[in-house]
């Protein structure tokens, strides 16, 4: 299949399977009878370019949920659902912790990563200072490399002594904050009701004067929208703030949800598109807007190893709970997705390989909505907003899909743009490549590089495809 995308200022073909770009003439695709054409064999590419992400060596990301309890109360919090009331002191012990380190650590031989995530976690700072010492322990015995440790906090809890260990274990560290002080403080609040924005802002300030690297995450909401808030105003907010990077997500739960109608998708996707032009613009300067969910999708049109499976929860990712329950991701903690307990002396046993199973075997193509969807190699979407809701593993929302295809169209328009300039071409390259050496990961551009992805198409053979 390919898919005819147009601008004002060029229209290509994208080939959905293999990814390559072809550029059209001016005023051809206003020609063709329609946007999504079955690829004639003239066009299609050799087997070798349809690569595929899944992973076939074990878990990569080990996720402890260290805290199931909060001490914030935002408005949006996906989290209530396994939380429980606030009386509960669910905060996993050094022990558990000490134990799924080990347990995933001796089983996927993969692991590269250890994220400690909640609730918030730092309330349970004793148990990741025990999970870090686990690791080390056991890598050092076992002569294997150390995984990177991660975490994503509110900040509230962050003192000194935490920065220190911090700095001392090259932590990853990712602060939650919405925006300017108007917009969090509406939506992320103490129990008092009070905002949060001035505690959390001297949190950074104190992660920065130590030289620790954060990237802050923000959900973007309504509230935005209302505040005359932009993708690109609080990207420049929370960049200007220090922040590395900026994970930019959409509220899972907590608000009430706007009917889908036609109006509402089409802003959406006038918003999306719009801001996606704009950053992508920002990759011909020297201070490109680096976003991890629109840049995923960059890179895998860039290395056109398109992507079958959906998030990787289950499989290339597990989740453990306080008790040492196991689960594909802390958005899908069901009984029915339980994958055993990391106690078990049996441990990973049936129940591990019967849900890493199904999880696996439910990619996009188990989906007719995604099956049929000409993104569907370039998106990486999540089970949780419909599991949230529906309580089984569904495809992402229509609105969830506008958003993706709307950057995918925007990203891949203006690629096909920077291929038509030499100078825009060699200066997206530059930033790329400065970006991987930043990062040390993704995908690196040859100088001559941008001809593997452009393909030169002639009408006659975009008119013999069948429409």
């Amino acid at each position: 299949m390919i898919k005819i995308l147009k601008s004002d200022i060029n229209s290509v073909v994208l080939s959905t399977e293999s990814l390559n770009i072809y550029p059209l003439p001016a005023g051809m695709a206003d020609s063709l009878s329609s946007d999504e054409i079955p690829v004639s064999r003239d066009l299609q590419e050799p087997s070798g370019n349809d690569a595929t992400d899944d992973s076939q060596g074990g878990i990569a990301l080990l996720s402890l949920l260290v805290a199931q309890r909060c001490n914030l109360r935002c408005s949006y919090c996906f989290a209530k659902a396994y939380m429980g009331s606030p009386s509960q002191n669910r905060v996993m012990s050094p022990a558990v912790a000490s134990v799924a380190v080990e347990r995933v650590l001796e089983n996927t031989p993969a692991a590269h990563s250890i994220q400690f995530f909640g609730g918030e976690p730092l309330l349970g700072f004793a148990t990741i200072k025990e999970a870090v010492r686990a690791a080390q322990v056991y890598c050092r015995v076992h002569h294997k490399e150390l995984p990177a440790f991660t975490i994503t906090t509110n900040g509230i809890l962050i003192d000194r002594k935490v920065v220190e260990f911090f700095k001392r274990h090259n932590f990853s560290v990712t602060i939650s904050l919405d925006g300017p002080r108007h917009v969090n403080d509406e939506q992320r609040r103490f129990p008092s009701g009070k905002g949060t924005f001035d505690r959390v802002k001297s949190k950074i300030d104190l992660l920065r004067g130590a030289g620790v690297e954060m990237s802050i995450e923000a959900v973007f909401t309504e509230s935005h929208r209302a505040h005359k808030e932009t993708i690109e105003s609080t990207y420049e907010f929370l960049t200007a703030l220090g922040a590395r990077d900026i994970h930019l997500a959409s509220a899972i739960g907590g608000q009430p949800r706007e009917p889908v109608d036609e109006d509402l998708l089409a802003r959406v996707e006038r918003t999306y598109g719009a801001s996606t032009q704009r950053i992508m613009d920002s990759w011909l300067t020297d201070s490109p807007m680096n976003m991890p969910s629109w840049s995923d999708i960059l890179h895998t049109l860039l290395s056109r190893k398109g992507k079958t499976g959906m998030c990787g929860a289950g499989y290339d990712k597990i989740t453990v709970d306080c008790s040492g329950k196991v689960f594909p991701c802390h958005m899908l903690m069901s009984d029915s997705l339980s994958m055993g307990n990391v106690l078990d002396a049996g441990f990973p046993g049936e129940a591990f390989r019967r849900v890493a199973s199904l999880m696996r075997r439910t990619s996009k193509d188990s989906f007719p909505k995604c099956l049929k969807c000409w993104a569907k190699k370039l998106c990486s979407p999540c089970y949780g907003d419909t599991f949230h809701e529906y309580g089984n593993l569904s495809p992402p929302r229509e609105r969830t899909c506008i958003i993706i295809r709307s950057i995918v169209k925007a990203i891949v328009l203006k690629v096909a743009e920077f291929m038509s300039s030499e100078e825009k071409w060699e200066k997206f390259r530059q930033s790329l490549n400065r970006e991987k050496r930043r990062a040390s990961t993704s995908t690196s551009l040859a100088p001559g590089n941008r001809h593997s992805l452009q393909k030169t198409v002639k009408k006659k053979e975009v008119q013999n495809a069948s429409v």
